[in-house]
């Protein structure tokens, strides 16, 4: 009931707009992560008007992006006769999630200008790679600016199904009525989520919308993930007093 109450609300408003505009909703605005959270399925509905004849005439970007995080990673050295990781970097301020789906190739649709000040692809994201430095207040990225890392950690996140830019996402239904249907992988962080769509003909930015997006924790998950982040130390000692009652289990279970 709900996708087909906000396809009418779609309709209406294309009926009655005259510019070139665009508008978007999503199925469901909230995804709940729990225990047996194996992805989810999302549709984005839009609605494009001003345009007659809009799967010819007009191009479409979606973008996804997750709240901001920070990835450690490590680059293998040779040791000796054997292979062990090296330092560890950070990579910080990089989206937890980047999807992005459109009609079209987007450096076919988008001028590089717009490209950058939108961050139209993964190669347009600001974020920083730098050594772990421990410090007081924990530990800290030092800049270096290796494009090494930053290349190594777009391979391996992409790999992970965390980020894509997809080529031909985007389905136009009836008249200027269009989907983009939308997987979030099982890895998917919490927090909250913008949701962006950009009208284009002929290399024009037409028009743009944007809707927001929240993935949360659920349940057991829930408590889990309150606890570790409001009471690290409460959180460290469970975990120490549960390995170590697991521990006990298995040395009785052995002697048995």
């Amino acid at each position: 009931m709900r996708p087909l109450l906000t396809l009418i609300c779609l309709i209406w408003m294309t009926a009655a707009a005259g510019a070139a505009e665009i508008s978007i909703a999503l199925t469901d605005e909230r995804v709940e992560v729990d225990t047996s959270f194996a992805g989810a399925h999302l549709t984005l509905f839009g609605a494009v008007t001003g345009v007659e004849n809009a799967a010819e005439e007009i191009d479409i970007i979606t973008v996804i992006r997750g709240p901001a995080s920070r990835f450690l990673i490590r680059q293998l050295e040779k040791k000796n006769l054997i292979w062990a990781p090296g330092d560890t970097h950070i990579i910080d301020g990089a989206p937890g999630l980047y999807l992005t789906n459109a009609t079209r190739a987007i450096a076919d649709i988008a001028p590089l200008s717009d490209q950058e000040t939108y961050r139209l692809g993964a190669d347009f994201l600001e974020f920083t790679a730098g050594k772990s430095t421990e410090t007081a207040g924990g530990a800290i990225a030092e800049p270096t600016h290796d494009a090494l890392y930053k290349n190594a950690f777009l391979t391996e996140i992409e790999d992970q199904g965390l980020y894509h830019d997809r080529v031909s996402g985007v389905s136009f239904k009836k008249g200027a009525l269009f989907t983009v249907n939308v997987d979030l992988p099982a890895t998917t962080p919490v927090g909250d989520y913008g949701v962006a769509v950009y009208l284009y003909r002929d290399g024009l930015l037409l028009g743009r919308d944007s809707a927001t997006l929240t993935v949360n924790k659920v349940g057991v998950e829930r408590g889990i993930y309150d606890l570790a982040h409001q009471r690290p130390v409460s959180y460290g000692i469970l975990c120490v007093v549960l390995s170590l009652f697991a521990g006990w289990l298995a040395a009785l279970a052995f002697r048995k």
